[in-house]
C-alpha cells in the first residue's frame, strides 16, 4: 500500500495558499516555499511538487506573483530529487524532458478534463461579475456572443442563460454549434459573425486564437464590452481594441483571483486522484 505523500508548493497565487491548508487538513505534510526562502534540505523527502498554473510566464522562472522575487525553473530542477511527481498547470514540452530527465513524473492539470468542467464554475461566475460592474444595464434581456463551446464556454452560456441573456455562441465547429444549439442558444457560425457582431453589448472569448480581430473590432458598439478568458496568445487584439475606443477586458485565471478556496481543492483533488490511481505520467 501507498505511503501518504509529502507535498511541497512552489508559486502561483492566492489558491496556492490554499491548497497547503486544504492538504494538510487532510492529514498530508505540505510545505510552500517562497523565493530566497528555502533551503536544499527542504527538498528532501518530497514526494509530489505542485507548481502553479501556468508553470512559467517567460519560460525561464516559475511563476510567483505573491513573491517580491524570481524562482529560477533552473534552481528548482537542480534542487528537485528524482523519482518524484511534479505536477503543474500549462507546462512547456521542454520543460517536461527536462524533468523527465530526472525520472520525475509530470503531471498537466490544467489537461484534466473533471478539473476543467469544475474551474468553469467559478469562471463563469467570475465572468459574469465583470458583466455586473462594466455595464449600465441588467443581464436579464442582455445580448451578449461567447465565443466557442467547450467545457468553459457552456457552462458560462448556460448560466447567462439562465439569469435572462440572449446568448449566442459563435464557433467554428459543427459539434459545438450543435451542442450550443441543444442548450437553447442561438448560434453563428465564426465565419459569419463579423456580419452580426454590431448587435451584441458584450462578447466574452474563451477560444485562444485571435478571432476578435480588426474586422470585427471595427464593427462593434463603442459601448461594448468585451472580456477574454482564453490563455496565451489569447483572441483580442487588445491594440485594436483600445484604438477603437472599446472597453476589453482581461480576466485571465478567474478561479484563482474570484474563488481561491473553491480552486486550491479543485487542484488539491486532482494532484491527490493522480497519486493514488494507478495512471501514468504525460
Amino acid at each position: 500500500m501507498k505511503k501518504k505523500p509529502n507535498f511541497m508548493i512552489i508559486g502561483g497565487d492566492c489558491r496556492f495558499s490554499y491548497i497547503k491548508t486544504i492538504l494538510e487538513n487532510k492529514g498530508y505534510s505540505a510545505k510552500r516555499i517562497y523565493p530566497g526562502e528555502y533551503r536544499a534540505d527542504d527538498f528532501r523527502d518530497i514526494d509530489i511538487f505542485i507548481l502553479p498554473v501556468p508553470v512559467s510566464r517567460d519560460n525561464i522562472n516559475i511563476n510567483t506573483p505573491l513573491a517580491g522575487e524570481n524562482f529560477y525553473f533552473g534552481d528548482f530542477f537542480r534542487l528537485l530529487p528524482e523519482n518524484c511527481i511534479v505536477a503543474g498547470g500549462l507546462f512547456k514540452e521542454e520543460q517536461i524532458q527536462k524533468l523527465k530527465s530526472k525520472n520525475v513524473t509530470v503531471y498537466d492539470y490544467y489537461k484534466n478534463d473533471s478539473l476543467a468542467r469544475k474551474n468553469a464554475i467559478p469562471t463563469a461566475e467570475g465572468v459574469i461579475g465583470i458583466l455586473i460592474n462594466a455595464l449600465p444595464v441588467t443581464i436579464d434581456s442582455l445580448k451578449c456572443a461567447v465565443t466557442g463551446y467547450g467545457k468553459c464556454a457552456s457552462v458560462l452560456s448556460q448560466k447567462l442563460k439562465a439569469l435572462g441573456a440572449d446568448v449566442t455562441a459563435v464557433a467554428r465547429s459543427e459539434k459545438n454549434l450543435s451542442d450550443a444549439e441543444k442548450d437553447g442558444m442561438n448560434i453563428c457560425p465564426l465565419q459569419d459573425f463579423s456580419h452580426i457582431c454590431h448587435e451584441f453589448s458584450a462578447v466574452i472569448n474563451t477560444v485562444p486564437s485571435r478571432i476578435i480581430d480588426r474586422t470585427i473590432l471595427s464593427k462593434l458598439k463603442k459601448d461594448c464590452v468585451i472580456i477574454e478568458i482564453a490563455s496565451a496568445p489569447f483572441g483580442i487584439d487588445f491594440d485594436c481594441a483600445s484604438e477603437f475606443g472599446i472597453n476589453a477586458i482581461k480576466a485571465g485565471s478567474l478561479p484563482g483571483r474570484i474563488s481561491p478556496k473553491t480552486a486550491g481543492e479543485i487542484i488539491s483533488d486532482t494532484v491527490l486522484s493522480y497519486y493514488w490511481s494507478d495512471s501514468n505520467g504525460n
